[in-house]
């Protein structure tokens, strides 16, 4: 289990990289799902998520469902349709960690305002 800092500090690199991952998607957007760097973004942002909340929580189950590609894939499919997938999917998971990273913020408020009692 990782302490309240280093679930931080996680989450704040993977909150980061997102708009580097955009950047990926003008090149080659049905591929940046698979690509290295896509992938050790969300394995990163998982861990750091089932390390502060559990494996089995609410926070992970939830992150772990969001949809980066296409559920259906089509013939003739555009390169719009995969970004626009891809980029929903990345403000999903920003506003998802950005949400973690507020909740963290004030559970430690209200634990150094508890301690100076």
């Amino acid at each position: 289990m990782s302490t309240d800092a280093d679930s931080v500090e996680q989450l704040t690199r993977a909150l980061d990289a997102v708009p580097r991952l955009k950047e990926l998607a003008w090149r080659s957007p049905e591929r940046v799902v698979g690509s290295r760097e896509f992938q050790k973004w969300r394995e990163d942002a998982t861990a750091a998520i089932a390390d502060t909340y559990g494996a089995e929580s609410a926070e992970a189950r939830s992150f772990a469902g969001i949809q980066y590609a296409p559920t259906h894939f089509y013939f003739g499919a555009s390169d719009d349709t995969y970004r626009e997938v891809y980029f929903r999917g990345l403000d999903v998971a920003a506003t998802t960690i950005r949400s973690m990273l507020e909740e963290m913020g004030e559970h430690r408020g209200d634990r150094e305002a508890a301690s100076t009692v």
